[in-house]
């Protein structure tokens, strides 16, 4: 028997488990909250300085807001300030992990906190540079803080398809079949005993879990199949009447649903991992590169308010 499975003993009502529970609205409206006030932000940074950011390299030295938005003016230089600022922040998500059992709040907010700052921090250091990247440290900083925002997004987003199996809604489903079909549990334990979940090798390269995606949706559906034929294989008990039709064909689904979502989330939980070691390598590259650019505007005297 797989490992993950066993007898269903029925304790009284079943209650949806936490563990299983989708990312409804709450979390859906925090994300459009977020892209709303970024939305904001850039519009208002826009527009103090449309005029400016438009004009060609020549026609921004006369400009009359030259002085205070160029990359080394009073505003533009606090936009790289307070960029880095954030970004420097942003690195505290991977503290928190390594903190995991201290009490320190959700590893949700933390990931919503990581977000945020590298999305804002993001956003402000491309309103320092004034869209112009002329020395190569700017243009590697930029590329590399680009990489590392786009590997971020995707790697939220790859979180977010992430399933998360919900035991309690299994047990419920096959308590049911069992009502209507008895002994369609037992069947159904075995099936999945013999289309086990193929563990993956976590230290495996990114790009090999990428090229096996395709192998792990041929597996979900393949298990998919095969809990489906043997739950309508299975001896009903007597000649159903429409609603227990009906309610045999709903527990089928929530069960193939379970066996499948199993499969993905194996392989999605493997690949999240590599995706976010390479996001963590990047991350790392990028703040050896930025005290370079720092101090390299510093010897230069790009000071902001503490030149002398």
């Amino acid at each position: 028997m797989h490992a993950g499975w066993g007898p269903v003993v029925r304790r009284g009502p079943v209650t949806r488990g936490t563990q299983g529970r989708p990312k409804g609205r709450k979390g859906r409206t925090a994300v459009l909250l977020v892209v709303l006030a970024l939305s904001v932000l850039a519009y208002a940074l826009w527009d103090l300085g449309e005029d400016f950011y438009l004009s060609d390299l020549e026609a921004r030295v006369e400009h009359s807001g030259y002085q205070t938005l160029r990359p080394g003016g009073l505003v533009g230089h606090g936009y790289g300030i307070i960029g880095t600022v954030l970004i420097l922040a942003n690195l505290l998500y991977l503290a928190r992990r390594r903190l995991a059992r201290w009490s320190l709040g959700s590893m949700a907010t933390w990931l919503n906190l990581h977000v945020l700052t590298g999305l804002l921090g993001s956003l402000l250091i491309l309103f320092h540079s004034a869209f112009q990247f002329r020395t190569p440290i700017a243009l590697v900083t930029a590329i590399s803080l680009g990489v590392v925002v786009v590997t971020g997004i995707a790697g939220r987003y790859l979180y977010a398809l992430t399933p998360r199996p919900d035991r309690a809604a299994l047990e419920q489903a096959l308590v049911s079949l069992d009502e209507l079909a008895p002994g369609c549990s037992a069947r159904v334990y075995h099936a999945l005993a013999i289309h086990k979940v193929t563990q993956v090798d976590t230290h495996r390269w990114l790009l090999t879990k990428l090229a096996a995606v395709p192998k792990w949706v041929r597996d979900a559906r393949s298990r998919g199949f095969l809990v489906s034929y043997v739950i309508e294989d299975a001896p009903v008990a007597g000649v159903l009447e429409r609603q227990e039709r009906r309610r045999f064909r709903k527990a089928k689904r929530v069960v193939r649903k379970y066996a499948t979502r199993e499969v993905v989330a194996v392989g999605a939980s493997s690949l999240l991992q590599s995706w976010r070691g390479f996001h963590r390598l990047l991350a790392l590259i990028l703040v050896l590169i930025v005290p370079l650019h720092i101090a390299v505007a510093w010897i230069y005297g790009y000071r902001w308010i503490f030149s002398e």
